[in-house]
């Protein structure tokens, strides 16, 4: 059984402080995405490229409420340009950016604090939110989205049924490391799985850490996981016949971000070789293959019920380099 890779990048504006301090800080736009240094995208550039240049079709999750402050432009033309390069381009949604459909968003941050969790509103809310971000793609000119990615990974059955709703069929709203779902039928690690008719694609998560009785796990990120970590949860997925492995980045992870707007920002190097590390393994290995989720149709689920296994020090090794990488900023 070949096992399939998605390297999924969800592609977001930034709220840029505006919430904490709204009289002297604004949202972030296309910097955030494109991360530009000496007049080349070192973000959203530099990831298509690599994917492009191993004849890798990423799946691209663009965040579509942010149109709530920017407009339909210029993630419009972002979605696009991602399309026209022959990715895969699905929704994604943060709540938070709905805040500013009140003019009156500045005064109301001490009296109703902005949420970013679509597990706290309704289902009929989650289904708005579900319908302007489809409608948004209509505007952007765009094939509907078939797949949802929620922000922060929030998620509750609740947000399965208003996808039903709204007819879109295929999710990758898990990652159990980063949002735990209280439902036991969404404890889900790795492969794919039926959800009352939704087909979800779980961010992969494995376990670092073991003690009698007790797991600690990770979800699978460019930024978080090291190489070695990475290489043996497609290693160990191949040989248990785990028929999907999902990984998640971002294109602002492969720069460092100093703070300062005025000076570019220096590549991250770490980062990079996990990607490049990544996509080459991806296509040299037997029994993996890159996929995009779109693509998939609807093949029988085949679920993963446990958690992938990784070495304890080999989380040593990615706790220390992790932390001398996020504590120098290089050029």
């Amino acid at each position: 059984m070949t096992t399939r890779v998605h390297i999924t990048v969800d592609t977001e504006f930034s709220i840029g402080g505006a919430f904490a301090d709204p009289e002297n800080r604004t949202p972030v736009g296309p910097p955030s995405v494109y991360c530009e240094r000496q007049g080349r995208s070192e973000g959203l550039g530099y990831l298509m490229a690599t994917l492009e240049q191993h004849g890798i079709r990423g799946t691209f999750f663009v965040e579509a409420l942010n149109t709530c402050f920017f407009g339909d432009e210029p993630m419009g033309g972002i979605a696009r340009e991602i399309a026209a390069r022959g990715h895969d381009v699905q929704l994604h949604l943060h709540p938070c950016w709905t805040y500013f459909e009140k003019p009156d968003w500045a005064q109301r941050l001490q009296v109703d604090p902005p949420n970013d969790d679509i597990t706290r509103r309704s289902e009929d809310e989650q289904v708005r939110l579900i319908q302007m971000g489809q409608d948004t793609f209509r505007r952007w000119g765009l094939p509907a989205p078939g797949v949802l990615r929620t922000g922060g990974l929030k998620v509750g059955l609740g947000v399965y049924a208003a996808m039903r709703q709204c007819g879109i069929g295929m999710a990758s709203n898990i990652g159990l490391a980063i949002f735990r779902p209280h439902e036991p039928e969404l404890q889900l690690f790795a492969g794919h799985h039926d959800i009352d008719g939704i087909r979800e694609f779980p961010v992969t998560t494995y376990s670092d850490f073991r003690w009698p009785g007790r797991r600690h796990h990770k979800t699978l990120t460019i930024t978080g996981c090291s190489w070695p970590e990475t290489r043996t949860v497609l290693k160990k997925a191949c040989e248990q016949g785990i028929s999907d492995v999902v990984v998640l980045t971002h294109p602002f992870e492969f720069v460092k971000h100093r703070g300062d707007a005025t000076r570019p920002p220096p590549i991250d190097r770490v980062t990079r070789h996990r990607l490049e590390r990544l996509c080459e393994f991806v296509t040299e290995t037997p029994g993996l293959e890159a996929a995009c989720m779109s693509a998939l149709g609807h093949a029988p689920a085949t679920p993963h019920e446990d958690t992938l296994d990784v070495p304890a020090y080999r989380a040593l090794g990615r706790i220390l380099v992790n932390r001398f990488n996020h504590a120098r900023v290089g050029v």
